[in-house]
């Protein structure tokens, strides 16, 4: 009779196992901050300010202010940090809901600088999207970092590694992943090396590289390697720690003392 009851007791755990993973969540959780982060809630109520006990929905607009940050963090483990380092930034929760084996998030980048360290979920119902202007990334296990200046609509995608697509308004931009070029040989230190055949596409965007678009399209002709500061920065960032301070302009002038 041991064996059935044991058998039963298995059952149960795994049917409970299985409901509190299918339980939806639609809120994301605040687990580190420093400084001034205005959360509107997307109800009309009266504006807070963000703290590690809060949580973000969706409908809210988050205003990260100078020399502050919020890091979020889903069910699905993945980390969306909000900058203030280079200035204010502003990203409202367009949709956020995840259930079971789906994660469906849309926040549009206003203004500003987020950090991304997202995981890959397969699921085809499952969706993790930036809208930046004319522009739309979608985000799968991705390391990257991205700032947009409203102002001059300019969009730069600091790239370190994973599955992270551009949508502009010519074409899709898959970073990562690499171009089936035949014979021909695409070697990003070296530009010159690459020969563009007729109807051949050999866009390559590799990891530790960045891109910038203006006006909705791209404005570079191939991406540059990161600066090694952009890779320190990010782990720091992620670490709780405030961004190196730039190298100082101390190079004397010819001549001078």
């Amino acid at each position: 009779m041991r064996i059935p009851r044991l058998l039963g007791f298995s059952l149960a755990g795994f049917f409970l196992a299985a409901c509190l993973w299918a339980k939806p969540f639609n809120e994301a959780a605040v687990v580190m901050l420093d400084g001034t982060v205005m959360d509107q809630p997307g109800d009309g109520s009266k504006p807070f300010a963000l703290q590690t006990t809060s949580t973000v929905a969706k409908g809210d607009i988050l205003t990260c202010y100078d020399q502050s940050w919020v890091i979020l963090k889903t069910h699905k483990g993945d980390q969306i940090g909000v900058s203030g380092f280079d200035g204010p930034t502003v990203v409202s929760v367009d949709e956020y809901y995840i259930e079971g084996p789906d994660r469906q998030i849309r926040l549009v980048l206003q203004k500003g600088t987020l950090f991304l360290k997202a995981n890959n979920v397969g699921s085809p119902q499952s969706f993790f999207e930036i809208n930046i202007g004319s522009v739309v990334a979608s985000i799968g296990d991705t390391q990257a970092i991205l700032s947009y200046d409203s102002s001059q609509s300019h969009l730069n995608v600091q790239y370190i590694r994973g599955k992270l697509t551009v949508i502009d308004k010519v074409k899709e931009h898959k970073f990562g992943v690499p171009p089936n070029p035949g014979n021909h040989v695409v070697n990003i230190k070296d530009k010159n090396s690459i020969q563009q055949a007729e109807n051949e596409d050999l866009e390559y965007i590799p990891q530790d590289s960045e891109y910038n678009w203006k006006n909705g399209t791209l404005a570079d002709e191939g991406p540059t390697p990161l600066d090694p500061e952009v890779m320190i920065n990010y782990n720091r960032f992620f670490e709780g720690q405030p961004p190196l301070p730039p190298p100082e302009n101390d190079i004397l002038l010819k001549g001078s003392s």
